[in-house]
């Protein structure tokens, strides 16, 4: 933000500034609170997220009443009237985080008297992902880099497949035993909640982008990849991925469709030319929870084509090639990211990489 000449003008901007930066640490808190009750089972830290809405409730109504007696009284302009702006929508946004934060914890409190269903997992790695947006967001704002806010547009993209993994998994459990079903209904809230939560973060993101580059870009679908009709076929019985070397995309691909596929669907992985699955595709995947350990890099020559129906190329060499009778062709161009090994941004890359495949795959497999 620019300083003024009017001081008093600057407290107050810096005060309200300050305001949202405390209520955006504040939710992520008391998401991560309410998500280490849930695995420890602990009531106590349940009930403390809960009782943290009022503070919320209060810094939102500070923050609205500081904006508009700022707007009566200097009637700002330019980047100052942006400011304001967007501190009215993301104060909404935060609050909302802040009840949704809540919510996981009033389920929490009552998963607390009955037995565990299984151990969580999933959903503490999906409730990572979106603090992390939470996090991205705030320092988007605080160093003012509208890059780092459009990161965040990826990463709901797995949110919203670990949704979908989730929803399946718990389905079984509760068409397997009945008595499954309320404890299956409180945790089904849970990952919706925080499928919620990745929404948010994506707004508070948008938004940020809005006050440091002046236009809008909500409901523009940014960050969600492309959808030919090509990309909507769908596996009855396997489906392999096959890239140039078999180093970073094709592993990445399968782990996510191992996570994502259902128990039926047989997932491999191959080559064009046989490599070694890249450090950094490891590195990524771990990030969110999921493990290219077992994926073993082989060659195209290796590959029984019979136990697949579908092959997916994940490279223009690929997609020239001619596959098997009965097995559907589809051609996704995802950029090679071991391209970036030894640059400084190529985590990131990496990073961007797994994103769009996770929301590749997540649509492949979505009400399969």
């Amino acid at each position: 933000m620019k300083t003024h000449t009017d001081q008093e003008f600057e407290r107050e901007l810096m005060s309200i500034r300050t305001r949202l930066m405390t209520m955006w640490g504040s939710v992520e808190k008391m998401l991560a609170g309410a998500m280490e009750a849930l695995q420890n089972a602990d009531r106590g830290m349940a009930e403390s997220v809960i009782a943290k809405d009022r503070d919320i409730n209060n810094l939102e109504i500070e923050v609205d009443e500081m904006c508009l007696t700022v707007l009566a009284l200097r009637q700002p302009a330019a980047s100052d009237l942006r400011f304001l702006a967007f501190s009215l929508k993301v104060v909404t946004d935060l609050e909302r985080i802040g009840d949704l934060a809540v919510n996981i914890a009033e389920r929490v409190v009552e998963l607390c008297a009955m037995p565990p269903l299984k151990p969580y997992i999933a959903l503490p790695h999906m409730c990572k992902i979106a603090r992390e947006m939470l996090t991205q967001s705030l320092e988007a704002f605080v160093r003012r880099d509208p890059e780092l806010a459009r990161l965040c547009f990826a990463r709901d993209n797995v949110v919203d497949a670990y949704y979908v993994k989730i929803l399946r998994e718990l389905l079984t459990y509760m068409m397997e035993d009945p008595r499954n079903i309320p404890r299956v209904f409180k945790l089904l809230a849970i990952a919706k909640t925080i499928e919620r939560v990745g929404d948010h973060a994506t707004n508070l993101a948008e938004q940020v982008i809005f006050l440091l580059e002046g236009h809008d870009i909500r409901h523009k679908g940014i960050g969600k990849p492309e959808r030919p009709g090509a990309v909507l076929v769908k596996p009855s019985k396997g489906v392999l991925f096959v890239s140039l070397a078999n180093s970073a995309r094709g592993p990445i691909a399968v782990a996510w469709a191992k996570r994502l596929a259902p128990s039926n669907i047989e997932v491999g992985c191959a080559g064009i030319k046989k490599g070694v699955v890249h450090p950094l595709a490891h590195a990524v995947m771990e990030e969110v929870g999921l493990d290219c350990a077992e994926v073993h890099p082989k060659s195209l020559d290796e590959v029984d084509f019979g136990a697949f129906d579908l092959v997916v190329t994940l490279c223009e060499e690929g997609a020239k090639l001619a596959f098997p009778e009965g097995v559907h062709h589809v051609h996704w161009p995802i950029e090679d990211p071991a391209e970036s090994a030894g640059k400084p941004d190529a985590i990131k890359v990496f990073r961007a990489v797994r994103d769009d495949l996770a929301s590749r795959v997540e649509q492949m497999f979505r009400e399969t």
